[in-house]
């Protein structure tokens, strides 16, 4: 009978974990594995005027290293209604004014991923340093919305702690978390970073060499913390990373180790013999 009992509670945590193991599947296609990162909440707001205004106030969240030497924080402001995103993105490289430079935020709230940009999905672009518009996804190409108040930004060629040579820097904040047009619950969701020099034809991004068009392979932001205070970096040109591993090699321990964790807490949680001798 015992025999019997063990048989059934294996046979059923087995069919209760398919569902799961497809989830967590479905979630490891929707993003790059190689790029993932914390979402740090603080309570203090950065004054978005396109310069470091104080030496600490982005150094909440670690600056994460992007291709072709640039980096970006990314921390949401608790002190205010409806919380605010804000990120600073620095492109060290660059220190030219062309019409056809652009910055760009891209957001899976849903984690949807796919190889287009789906429905809910939003691109925040800025071009020439004077213009944003705003995108989201119709399942298979951007298409442009207002994006009234949603955001406020600004951008200047500066130096800065993280890079004392004048370059680009960009202060974005969006202005409410909860009620405006970009809606998102807590991490996980994904998101892409990137910044284009049009005079040396050169695009910075996060995940690095990610398309824009292409979901699926941007970043995930998997998680989130309380406030860290990031060291000053003690020589230029080289940001405060977080971890990161090579496109190239990838990494599929990370899904080997999702889906070990969710047979172990389904066979523990509904067999009643497991944890008996």
């Amino acid at each position: 009978m015992r025999r019997r009992l063990l048989l059934f509670c294996f046979v059923f945590s087995v069919l209760l974990s398919v569902p799961l193991v497809f989830s967590a599947v479905n979630i490891c296609k929707a993003y790059n594995p190689n790029y993932t990162m914390t979402e740090y909440l603080v309570s203090d707001s950065a004054i978005i005027d396109g310069i470091w205004t104080t030496s600490e106030e982005w150094n909440f969240g670690p600056a994460v290293t992007m291709s072709n030497n640039a980096s970006f924080s990314y921390v949401v402001d608790t002190s205010v209604s409806g919380y605010q995103p804000g990120w600073i993105v620095e492109f060290f490289g660059d220190n030219t004014n062309d019409a056809g430079d652009f910055w760009q935020v891209c957001l899976d709230p849903n984690l949807s991923g796919g190889n287009s940009p789906q429905i809910g999905d939003f691109k925040i672009e800025i071009t020439g340093h004077t213009t944003l518009k705003l995108y989201e996804g119709n399942g298979s190409r951007w298409i442009e919305i207002p994006a009234e108040d949603e955001f406020t930004w600004n951008n200047s060629i500066s130096g800065s702690p993280r890079e004392s040579t004048p370059h680009w820097i960009l202060e974005l904040r969006e202005n409410n978390m909860f009620e405006g047009i970009i809606q998102r619950e807590p991490p996980p969701y994904g998101m892409r970073i990137a910044a284009y020099d049009a005079s040396s034809d050169e695009l910075a991004a996060w995940a690095p060499y990610s398309n824009e068009n292409i979901p699926e392979e941007w970043g995930l932001v998997e998680n989130y913390s309380m406030p860290v205070t990031a060291p000053t970096p003690t020589s230029t040109r080289t940001p405060t990373s977080l971890p990161t591993l090579s496109p190239e090699t990838g990494d599929s321990s990370v899904q080997r180790v999702v889906l070990a964790e969710l047979f172990t807490a389904t066979w523990c949680g509904f067999c009643p013999f497991a944890t008996q001798a």
